[in-house]
């Protein structure tokens, strides 16, 4: 089973276990940000891999609380094409995870999104995944706030993960330590995500 984020993964899937609640995604109003998008994860297909999207996955949406943690709650399924949407109320960042199933196992991708527009549209993948763990992660050990993870820091972090995922051919998205050596690349070449990795940041 790939994790994301290890031990904030496991934290992560208790809370869900114990906030878990649906959403039917009515309309959305004032102060409401519609994320839309489709999931997609790695699967291997012979001697080749191949992107493919997560059909029947579990959405969740997770925010920061009034002390700082991350809190989930599920809000939906993908449908065949892998599709997902989410309401989320105007803040500074949340988190969007799919998990499902390829036939290399149990998988999620994840990705940033801030919540300050009527409408976001953006797919999560391996490289959407490696950013939020370097943004979660910047946040969790106290490098920047919430409030510093906004739309230009989101791009250079995901930036960066396509980046080092390309440079990378032996790169297993299924290998916790491949993704964690590849969150920390990331944090490091972006500072955080305050500016663009170098052209060279990987080679």
């Amino acid at each position: 089973m790939k994790s994301l984020f290890g031990v904030l993964i496991f934290s992560l899937s208790l809370a869900l276990g114990s906030l878990g609640c649906s959403s039917d995604g009515g309309g959305a109003g004032a102060g409401i940000s519609r994320i839309l998008g489709q999931a997609f994860a790695p699967e291997t297909d012979g001697d080749e891999t191949k992107e493919v999207p997560l059909e029947g996955a579990t959405v969740v949406l997770l925010e920061y609380d009034e002390e700082g943690k991350l809190q989930g709650a599920t809000v939906g399924t993908t449908d065949a094409d892998g599709n997902f949407q989410v309401d989320a109320q105007a803040q500074a960042v949340v988190v969007v995870q799919v998990a499902g199933m390829t036939n290399d196992g149990e998988t999620s991708v994840e990705g940033l999104f801030n919540p300050d527009q009527p409408m976001i549209t953006k797919d999560l993948d391996p490289a959407t995944s490696v950013a939020c763990g370097a943004g979660v992660t910047a946040i969790g050990d106290g490098s920047i706030t919430q409030e510093e993870l906004d739309e230009t820091r989101v791009a250079n972090l995901e930036d960066a993960a396509r980046a080092y995922i390309a440079a990378t051919p032996e790169f297993d998205f299924y290998d916790p330590d491949q993704v964690s050596a590849a969150v920390d690349a990331v944090r490091i070449a972006t500072d955080d995500g305050a500016n663009p990795a170098a052209a060279d940041a990987f080679t």
